[in-house]
């Protein structure tokens, strides 16, 4: 397979990063160009390529497209790639609700080999990979993960749920316990900056087998804080994914993981790239991503009052 011709639509603060890998992975991408409203924007990054006048010509010049506009618009956009027979990978979330995530995906099926990944980029952090060769010989009593932030004034589009709490809600569900049956669900949240938004919520969890989770997601923290703490019967092991550290004790002796150095957006676009070759997502799949959608519209029923049930 020769190099994929890729265009970006968006250059926010993921947008660029996508702009830069991609410009340095010449053997597996062609960029041939990005669109943004912002073409200041776009310049300002030392980006020095094609900016598309509109969505439609990026779409109609390549063979795969990186969306990374603001998350209200993702639905639409990949739904105009699918129209344009593409290869999508759209960062997260898939959508704002799993009902209109299932529509995206079947508009994919409908597709001949088109490949629909969901950019939850941190199942490519070389952490949770360790820890998930780490959880296959372990029996899981308890799971306990975190993910704080200062607040963002520049994020308005979304709330924690669907910003921070996400990445570990797909961690939990594909990485630590996959294809277990969710049980039980509750959560609770709290808005301190933003009336309208959540951005303090607190979620806890029974899976079929009783093993138990909570996932505590912050906008509202003054440090940043990504750590996942796993309770098994024969060991207890912290992770912390900022700082690349696992450390896994037995019988009060502690023992560091070696984790390797790997850049987890760049592994994604790798996987991207062998996805397009085998004609299906080998990872992040939309499918996936609706599942976590379907349990992020729960919570976000329960925080906000709305009467649903899992």
């Amino acid at each position: 397979m020769g190099k994929i011709e890729v265009g970006v639509i968006g250059v926010g603060h993921m947008g660029r990063k996508h702009v830069h890998l991609l410009s340095d992975m010449k053997e597996s991408f062609h960029l041939c160009g990005v669109y943004d409203l912002d073409e200041k924007l776009v310049r300002s990054m030392g980006y020095t390529g094609k900016i598309f006048q509109s969505e439609d010509e990026l779409m109609s010049n390549v063979d795969a497209v990186v969306i990374a506009a603001p998350s209200f618009l993702h639905k639409q956009l990949v739904l105009k790639a699918a129209e344009h027979n593409l290869h999508v990978l759209v960062e997260k979330p898939l959508s704002l609700s799993a009902k209109d995530a299932a529509e995206v995906c079947e508009r994919y099926k409908a597709l001949d080999h088109k490949v629909l990944m969901v950019g939850h980029v941190e199942r490519f952090n070389p952490v949770v990979l360790e820890l998930e060769k780490i959880l296959g010989n372990e029996d899981i009593i308890a799971v306990a993960m975190e993910r704080c932030s200062p607040m963002d004034m520049h994020i308005s589009d979304t709330d924690v749920i669907y910003d921070l709490m996400i990445h570990d809600m797909d961690i939990l569900l594909h990485a630590i316990f996959p294809s277990l049956p969710l049980h039980k669900v509750h959560a609770f949240g709290r808005t301190s900056y933003n009336e309208k938004n959540f951005d303090y919520v607190q979620a806890i969890f029974q899976f079929e087998n009783k093993a138990q989770a909570s996932i505590i997601s912050s906008r509202a923290t003054e440090d940043r804080i990504r750590r996942i703490n796993v309770h098994c019967k024969e060991a207890y092991i912290e992770c912390d994914l900022m700082h690349k550290a696992i450390t896994i004790s037995r019988n009060t002796h502690h023992q560091k993981v070696f984790v390797p150095d790997v850049e987890p957006l760049e592994a994604e676009l790798s996987c991207f790239a062998s996805s397009i070759a085998a004609g299906k997502a080998l990872q992040n799949s939309g499918e996936l991503a609706q599942k976590d959608l379907e349990v992020l519209d729960e919570i976000r029923n329960l925080v906000y009052g709305r009467s649903s049930s899992i």
